[in-house]
C-alpha cells in the first residue's frame, strides 16, 4: 500500500483494553497515524445491517467505514513522564482497593474470635496489624509470658508512650475475657487473621514504595504544582488526575475534558418532551471520575475550625443544593472543579481565589483584548 499510494496507511483498531494498548504503541512508534476506536462506537455500526455476521474480515471493513462517517481524532503517544505517572497512579489505586477488601475480611475474622477488639484498636492501624500478626488469638494476649512483649509492641509501634500501652493492654485483657464468652475459639480463624494481616502489611509497604516513586516523578512535572494549588487536591489526587488527563493541549475546551471524564449529563429529548432526570454518561475514565469525586467531597467539607476547604466549590455546592438533590449537586461540583482544573493546566498558572465580581472584571478585560 505504501508503494501504491506513496504514503503510509491509516491504522484503525477497536479498543480492547491492554490487548490493543501494545499494538497501538507499536504502530505509533513506527510513525503510523492510529485511530483507537471506542467499542461503543464500533458496535453501533454493526447493528446498521439486518444480518448478524461477525468475522474478522467484516469487522475490519466496518472499522474502515467508520473512518469515513465519524470525525475521529488520531491517537497520540503520551510523554514518557505522564505515561509512567498514569501507570503508577493506577497501580496504587488498585492496591489500595485490594487493601480495603482484605481489611474488611480481616475485621470480620477478628470479630468472630474477639468481638470487642475493633473498639480498642483500629484493625487497619500498624499497631493492630503487628499485634494480630504475632498474637492472633485472645488467649495469647492474656498469657503472662507475652505481657512484656505486647506492652513493648504497643509502645514502640504506636509511639504514644508507656501510659498509652498500659491502658491498651488492660483493654485487651478485658477483650480477651469477653471473648471467652462471646467469641468463637477456632484455630482456623487464627491462621486466617495472620494471613490477612501479613498481606495487608505487605500491601502497605508496596503502596508506600509507589508513593515514593510517584513523588519523585511528580517533582519533575510543573503541572502537579498547579493542581496542588487547588484546595482539596493533594499529592495523590494530583498524580491521578494528571496521569489520566495527560497532555491538556489535546483538549480544545473544558467541555471536551468534561466529556472525557464521563461526568457530562446525558440528554433525553423527543418532540416536546425534555427529560429532567438525566444521569451522567460515565463513558470516560473511571479513575479520573473517582479522583474528582474524592476531591469534590473534600472541597465541600468544612475544616475543624469551621473554615471551608475550598470556598469556591463549597459556595457553588450550597447554591446547587437549593434546587437539586445532594447527588446532583455533588455532580455539578465535580463538573465545576474539573473546569477549574482545565483552566489551571491550560494557563499554566496556580489556582487563585477571586470573588465573582473580580472574575467578571477579568472576563471583560479578556473580551476587550480579544476585540
Amino acid at each position: 500500500m505504501e508503494e501504491a499510494f506513496s504514503s503510509k496507511p491509516l491504522i484503525a483498531l477497536e479498543s480492547t483494553g491492554h490487548y490493543s494498548q501494545r499494538i497501538v504503541h507499536f504502530f505509533l512508534k513506527q510513525g503510523f497515524e492510529v485511530y483507537h476506536i471506542n467499542p461503543l462506537i464500533s458496535h453501533s455500526i454493526k447493528n446498521s445491517v439486518v444480518r448478524k455476521v461477525k468475522t474478522d474480515r467484516v469487522d475490519a471493513l466496518e472499522l474502515a467505514r467508520l473512518l469515513f462517517v465519524h470525525a475521529f481524532y488520531p491517537t497520540t503517544m503520551l510523554k514518557e513522564q505522564l505515561a509512567n505517572l498514569k501507570v503508577l497512579a493506577r497501580t496504587r489505586g488498585q492496591l489500595v482497593e485490594q487493601r480495603a477488601n482484605l481489611l474488611n475480611k480481616l475485621q470480620c475474622a477478628i470479630e468472630q474470635i474477639a468481638p470487642l477488639f475493633p473498639t480498642i484498636l483500629n484493625p487497619g492501624s500498624l499497631t493492630a496489624l503487628t499485634l494480630v500478626n504475632k498474637f492472633p488469638t485472645p488467649c495469647e494476649w492474656s498469657k503472662k509470658a507475652n505481657q512484656h512483649v505486647i506492652l513493648d509492641m504497643l509502645q514502640t509501634v504506636s509511639r504514644k508512650g508507656r501510659l498509652y500501652a498500659q491502658q491498651k493492654y488492660a483493654d485487651l485483657l478485658s477483650c480477651a475475657d469477653d471473648a471467652q464468652v462471646t467469641g468463637i475459639s477456632l484455630s482456623a480463624y487464627a491462621a486466617t487473621i495472620q494471613c490477612y494481616a501479613s498481606i495487608v502489611q505487605s500491601l502497605d509497604a508496596q503502596i508506600s514504595l509507589l508513593d515514593d516513586q510517584i513523588k519523585a516523578l511528580a517533582e519533575q512535572l510543573p503541572a502537579i504544582t498547579f493542581l496542588k494549588s487547588i484546595p482539596g487536591i493533594g499529592d495523590t489526587l494530583a498524580a491521578i488526575i494528571l496521569g489520566e488527563i495527560g497532555d491538556i493541549e489535546r483538549f480544545a475546551n473544558a467541555k471536551q475534558l468534561v466529556a472525557f471524564s464521563g461526568i457530562d449529563p446525558s440528554v433525553k429529548q423527543s418532540g416536546n418532551f425534555v427529560g429532567t432526570k438525566n444521569k451522567v454518561t460515565k463513558r470516560g475514565s473511571p479513575f479520573l471520575r473517582h479522583a474528582l469525586y474524592i476531591a469534590a467531597t473534600t472541597s465541600i467539607r468544612k475544616e475543624s475550625k469551621g473554615s471551608q476547604v475550598n470556598s469556591v466549590i463549597y459556595e457553588y455546592y450550597q447554591r446547587k443544593i437549593e434546587t437539586k438533590t445532594k447527588k446532583q449537586a455533588l455532580g455539578a461540583a465535580m463538573n465545576k472543579l474539573l473546569r477549574i482544573i482545565f483552566s489551571v493546566l491550560k494557563n499554566k498558572q496556580p489556582f487563585r481565589l477571586i470573588t465573582p465580581d473580580q472574575q467578571v472584571e477579568l472576563y471583560q478585560k479578556h473580551l476587550q483584548k480579544a476585540a
